[in-house]
């Protein structure tokens, strides 16, 4: 792992002392939330989620996790004490609501976790600023904000992978303020007659443009979505079909493991389905499996999903990389507005390996380092 503050298998620091007042911070919660009930004001303060027997604590709680809008009544808060529970592990989940009081309570030293997970910071500043809080107070801090801005932006990641010999749609990288212009014969011959048009630091198709033809009028048309970002002009690659599904795939690396699900894209609908064991060995999908454990290499990114197309070529052109390296992965198993809900299967797999992961960071003991493969 490149996480820089903190090398798994070696002690943590220790945690700040008064991250340690256990006993007074939660008579004087229980206070403070009664005097705001008395007085008719909302209570917005971190509620954190303990076992039935918790195991003996160095700090006020053991992982947290950010996700703007998640309520502390969700499914993934319970799939997460589910998981934590039985390593008596403690959550405390953190949204909108919460999300300023516990910045200032990392900022000051008061709350210590042993690992913070971010799900937010690409939509919401202020979990960014948590996500670094975290970092700069020792707190394992997955993904890392150190490692994201290389990683995640295409136009930097595109031309790292592709010197790690990844295969990748041809691109064309038009760095920001440098003028729209037409591709020179050259670059059309490799971008073909249609192309993507995409944003750097674009996330969830955000100013993407598909199936259009590779002119200055195009590149123009789609950069004016966000003339502060680089842009990418790439061939468009088509994949096959796997039976009844797109051959497309979103392959996911979680602190050395792995595990693939089908990506259906079809008719303006996006959809997460399981993969299964026999759909492994049918067609012939192990290779996508050794592609996340090369994108996990080059990168150190402790989570992360890559997409994956697969095309009718054989050999080692089969299958192609298309959206490199995402890091907030969607992890809501609920049906909401805007959302794609993913299957509670693979959030139970989550959950699992970050218990485990926390237990092992809290008891400073040594990493798993078996890389697994988990499907259905």
């Amino acid at each position: 792992m490149k996480n820089p503050q903190n090398s798994l298998g070696l002690s943590r620091p220790h945690p700040p002392a008064l991250s340690q007042w256990h006993g007074v911070r939660s008579v004087g919660a229980k206070i403070a939330r009664r005097v705001k009930k008395l007085i008719g004001r909302p209570d917005n303060s971190p509620w954190i989620l303990r076992p039935p027997k918790a195991s003996p604590r160095k700090t006020h709680v053991d992982f947290m996790f950010g996700l703007d809008y998640l309520s502390p009544n969700s499914r993934l808060v319970e799939l997460f004490q589910e998981a934590m529970a039985p390593y008596g592990l403690s959550i405390l989940p953190v949204n909108q609501s919460n999300v300023n009081l516990v910045v200032q309570q990392i900022e000051r030293g008061w709350l210590q976790p042993h690992v913070y997970l971010d799900l937010a910071s690409s939509t919401h500043p202020r979990f960014n600023d948590l996500a670094i809080a975290a970092a700069a107070r020792g707190v394992y801090v997955i993904d890392h904000p150190a490692d994201l801005t290389t990683w995640t932006h295409k136009a930097s990641s595109h031309q790292r992978l592709e010197q790690a010999g990844l295969p990748l749609p041809p691109s064309i990288i038009l760095p920001k303020g440098s003028p729209d212009r037409e591709l020179t014969e050259a670059e059309r011959a490799m971008i073909d007659d249609r192309c993507v048009i995409k944003p750097s630091a674009g996330f969830a198709n955000r100013g993407v443009v598909v199936g259009v033809e590779p002119t200055r009028a195009e590149i123009a048309k789609a950069r004016d979505f966000n003339r502060d970002d680089d842009w990418l002009v790439q061939k468009m690659i088509s994949w096959t079909r796997c039976g009844n599904r797109p051959a497309y795939l979103r392959g996911y690396h979680l602190l050395g493991h792995r595990s693939l699900m089908w990506w259906c894209k079809e008719n303006g609908e996006d959809r997460y389905e399981l993969l299964t064991w026999a759909d492994l060995q049918h067609y012939d999908l192990l290779p996508a499996v050794d592609l996340i454990d090369r994108v996990a290499a080059a990168s150190g990114i402790d989570f992360f999903s890559t997409e994956i197309a697969i095309t009718s070529a054989n050999g080692p052109d089969r299958f192609v990389l298309i959206d490199y390296i995402n890091d907030q992965c969607d992890m809501d198993p609920e049906c909401r507005p805007g959302t794609t809900p993913v299957p509670e299967a693979w959030v139970k797999w989550v959950c699992g390996h970050l218990a485990d992961f926390t237990w092992r960071l809290k008891h400073d003991r040594s990493c798993n380092a078996e890389k697994t493969l988990t499907l259905q």
